[in-house]
């Protein structure tokens, strides 16, 4: 079954994923993804390696990581410091 999971920095890495109980982190969607799956990032600025566990199996079964439409969003491998 192809599913949708959806990030928000309201989110929490406890949720399940969907538009109403998003995931906090990409990374905790990568885990769970499979082939065919959508993930689906909403605004904000993420700072996290994001490393898929799992790849798809063609061009057409593939997971796609993509930002909501219309919403700004900015992924940073690198970390803030506080002075």
């Amino acid at each position: 079954m192809v599913k949708s999971y959806h990030i928000a920095k309201t989110g929490s890495d406890a949720n399940t994923g969907t538009k109403e109980n998003p995931l906090l982190t990409i990374n905790a969607a990568a885990k769970i993804a499979k082939a065919g799956d959508t993930v689906i990032v909403h605004e904000g600025e993420y700072r996290e390696w994001v490393k898929p566990y799992a790849g798809g199996l063609s061009n057409v079964r593939r997971i796609t990581y993509q930002a909501a439409d219309g919403e700004h969003v900015v992924i940073k491998g690198s970390e803030r410091i506080e002075k």
